[in-house]
């Protein structure tokens, strides 16, 4: 038994073992293949968001330390101020790792080419 569905032919035989004939005109479809699956963890996106996170503690903590000096409470610009340098030590650390982050080849290929 034959029937088209959208311009497919679907040839079903006997139970589930139907095949689906393509217009031939068209040739045969592309398959693309894929590169190799990157853990996320090393990827150049989860580096960046990891930064971009750090760089954000950062700017609130600095906020922190300036509304703490201003309110002239300073045992809450010297809890700021540690925990300012603590972040701005996460902020160079990121940016360091940002340096080993895997790009897949298909990445690299692009960027090369432009």
């Amino acid at each position: 038994m034959q029937k088209t569905i959208n311009s497919v032919q679907v040839h079903f035989g006997a139970g589930w073992q139907g095949r689906v004939v393509y217009n031939p005109g068209m040739g045969r479809l592309k398959i693309k293949k894929k590169g190799d699956v990157l853990p996320f963890r090393q990827t150049m996106a989860y580096r960046m968001m990891c930064l971009t996170v750090s760089i954000i503690a950062f700017v609130y903590t600095v906020y922190e330390m300036v509304i703490a000096l201003a309110a002239t409470n300073t045992l809450a610009f010297i809890i700021s101020a540690v925990i300012g340098v603590g972040v701005a030590f996460t902020v160079f650390f990121n940016l360091d790792r940002l340096k080993y982050a895997k790009v897949s080849p298909q990445t690299a290929k692009r960027m090369n080419r432009r």
